[in-house]
């Protein structure tokens, strides 16, 4: 078949992690974890499939963990751990095993090992430390050794895990010695030293383009201006103090590009603004720097061409058109990711067989090819191109074979369908109609910066960054030049996005105090460093605990009718999670999650969600991680995802909304166990309030 112009398709794969060294260890060790599976395996695929062509986006921060790891100049605090012989184990010691040791997808990188899930079986779950100590006395010695080889092994990449020496361990399984411990360790760091140089040689033939984001991955726009947060959504409340800082903004990006020239010996030509953040101060500094594109998300192309009068299209075939951005000499040329393709890899394809999975994005690359030409003519597949832009490691763990199955039948299909080709950002062209000169400020998220400003403990954040940066800007004058660069260093650090991503309510991390401890950790690094006192407010947590709750296990099973408005007597013997205090001075106006009460029968489990307000724009999210991954959002409209391994998952759910929320989830035989799931209420997309506040909630099925 002849076909005259094939619609072409730009993937976009983001690789980050923020910077997690204090005092010369990475606290977390995910920059090695992701390196051994997913920064290896996405780049060797392409060997497979010469016709594929993708472009890796790669923040400076984490390539800059890479070579330390690989240097010797760091490693992190598990990878010391899993070294430590488990005869030599304190008590902490076996603590830190048994949290550290099960950071994986349970179904599929725990349960897939026969050995593994026996560990997980024999751990349990576990509420707090109290159980983790008693856990800690079921472990031997050869558990605990089993149990760190199992762990470093779950996280070998399926290009590596059937090659010497790793597929010694798989046929193993158990009773591993310390000697072969210590050579799985050692061949990880072999893994990781393959990363940059395959990279550059993939830029070599041409199949891939590597690009990078501002150094230490900052929300550019608010380094610029705190206050454009307002802009973007005028319901933000923003911190006491502006934060003001576009030379700070410059640097990161500036920096960014140097480092990349210097890693993989040529200019990176684009770059992908953290979390796709842009506003206009923002795309002068890109032009400035001579970035050739950026890529932001479709939301922001729909806002700034309806601010700007301009008609939009009913299926909005304008997110498929490249624009440059008009500022001085340099134009910037900017690709608006296609939202709906790009998250159902990211967020739905997970629960598909990787076939129908494959199958699917086809279909769709090549009806929105027949729409270009049934509104363009042949002509506009010339211009226009389907940007395809997400994480290239976080997705992938909830995936069958870690995505490989579903990314290798992908590739073979695009690589056989004369309709679909795959390009390069440099291989695009703008038409010369398709400028711009004003874009609205915003991030791939909701189109506004709500991740990372507006809540309590934001807003906290970016006020004792202010401070900080007030410091250093009055004292660094008077420093020698090598400490004013320490301490702005560290500055630039602290800038970062990934701190204000796990403050407030919108994320839920078993490591957010982790994250809380990095950022202040810098911040005291800044006064150490200028020599003045730190405010005592930087050795106080800003993430809040897990808040006081009520908190009652089911008494035995239920079967209230759902629906039905006199609830008491169904209920009686359910379970119940509900906050402590909803009245006194500090109540907090408006609708909040009073009670959630929740059991189960032999066929279907029970929620029911009251607040202490009805609104009609309010949206319910539901998140269960056990027994069955599932996401529930219930408001004008219901929608439901699953992360099951079970294709034959019939799940149905009904719900009653009044004064309070009903549920009855059914979906088989329930088995005995335990449910994990957190509430969350929205209103116009705005996180209002959550139960619990930080983690799960938990009860037994019956």
């Amino acid at each position: 078949m002849m076909v005259s112009q094939p619609l072409r398709v730009l993937f976009i794969w983001h690789h980050h992690q923020p910077y997690y060294k204090t005092d010369g260890t990475f606290l977390m060790p995910w920059v090695r974890m992701h390196g051994i599976k997913d920064y290896w395996d996405m780049v060797r695929m392409l060997d497979d499939f010469p016709k594929i062509k993708q472009t890796f986006n790669f923040a400076p921060s984490l390539l800059e963990q890479i070579l330390d790891y690989l240097n010797g100049a760091a490693t992190d605090t598990a990878y010391l751990l899993s070294r430590k012989n488990p005869e030599s184990f304190s008590e902490p010691d076996k603590l830190s095993a048994l949290k550290t040791f099960f950071m994986a997808n349970p179904e599929r990188m725990i349960k897939r090992y026969t050995r593994y899930a026996e560990l997980l079986a024999k751990r349990g779950v576990v509420k707090n430390e109290t159980e983790l100590y008693s856990v800690a006395d079921r472990f031997s010695v050869q558990d605990f050794r089993d149990l760190q080889v199992w762990w470093n092994l779950s996280w070998v990449g399926e290009y590596s895990r059937f090659d010497p020496p790793f597929k010694f361990y798989l046929d193993k399984q158990r009773d591993f010695s310390e000697e072969e411990k210590l050579k799985l360790l050692s061949a990880q760091t072999e893994i990781i030293s393959r990363i940059i140089p395959h990279h550059m040689e993939a830029v070599k033939r041409k199949q891939i383009e590597v690009s990078v984001s501002p150094f230490y991955h900052p929300i550019l726009p608010l380094l610029c201006d705190s206050n454009i947060a307002a802009d973007a959504n005028p319901r933000t409340v923003l911190p006491n103090h502006r934060y003001e800082y576009s030379g700070d903004a410059d640097g990161q990006i500036k920096s960014a590009l140097d480092y990349g020239r210097s890693v993989f010996g040529q200019p990176p030509s684009g770059m992908w603004p953290s979390e796709g953040s842009v506003s206009n101060e923002v795309l002068r500094l890109m032009a400035k720097n001579r970035v050739n594109w950026v890529a932001t998300d479709e939301a922001i192309l729909r806002k700034t061409l309806t601010k700007s009068g301009k008609a939009v299209s009913e299926d909005f075939l304008e997110r498929y058109f490249p624009y440059s951005f008009v500022s001085g000499r340099y134009p910037v040329k900017i690709f608006f990711r296609d939202h709906n393709l790009s998250d159902k890899i990211g967020f739905v394809y997970s629960n598909w067989s990787p076939d129908d999975a494959a199958h699917d994005f086809l279909t769709n690359l090549l009806r929105i090819r027949k729409s270009l030409v049934d509104n363009y003519g042949e002509k506009g597949l010339s211009a226009a191109v389907v940007p395809v832009i997400l994480d290239g490691e976080n997705a992938w763990e909830f995936y069958q074979s870690d995505g490989k199955d579903f990314l290798r039948t992908l590739y073979y299909l695009i690589s056989n369908e004369p309709r679909i080709e795959t390009v390069l950002p440099s291989d695009v062209t703008v038409n010369k109609d398709r400028s711009i000169k004003h874009i609205e400020p915003g991030s791939w998220i909701n189109g506004n910066f709500d991740i990372w400003i507006g809540h309590e403990e934001d807003n906290k954040a970016w006020d004792l960054l202010h401070d900080a940066r007030e410091n250093f800007e009055r004292i660094s004058a008077k420093l020698p030049a090598k400490r004013r660069a320490q301490a702005f260093r560290e500055i630039t650090i602290s800038e970062g996005s990934d701190w204000c991503w796990w403050y407030g309510d919108e994320h839920k991390s078993s490591q957010a105090a982790e994250f809380d401890e990095l950022f202040r950790y810098h911040l005291k690094q800044v006064y150490s460093i200028l020599r003045i006192d730190a405010p005592p407010q930087l050795d106080e947590p800003i993430k809040r605990r897990v808040e006081q709750l009520n908190y009652r296990q089911p008494a035995r099973s239920i079967s209230p009718k759902v629906g039905v408005e006199r609830v008491a007597a169904g209920w009686k013997n359910a379970g119940f999670i509900g906050q402590e205090q909803l009245t006194g001075a500090m109540q907090k106006a408006g609708l909040q999650i009073k009670r959630v009460s929740f059991g189960n029968d032999r066929t279907s489990i029970y929620l029911m969600i009251e607040t202490t307000e009805q609104r009609p724009t309010a949206k319910f999210v539901i998140e269960f991680l056990s027994p069955v991954g599932m996401t529930l959002e219930i408001g004008t409209s219901f929608t439901c995802r699953t992360d099951s391994l079970q294709d034959d998952l019939s799940l149905s759910v009904r719900y009653k909304a009044g004064t309070n929320l009903q549920l009855q989830i059914s979906y088989g035989e329930i088995k005995s166990g335990e449910a994990a799931f957190s509430v969350s209420v929205y209103d116009q997309d705005t996180l209002i309030d959550s139960l619990p506040h930080q983690g799960l909630a938990k009860f037994r099925l019956f």
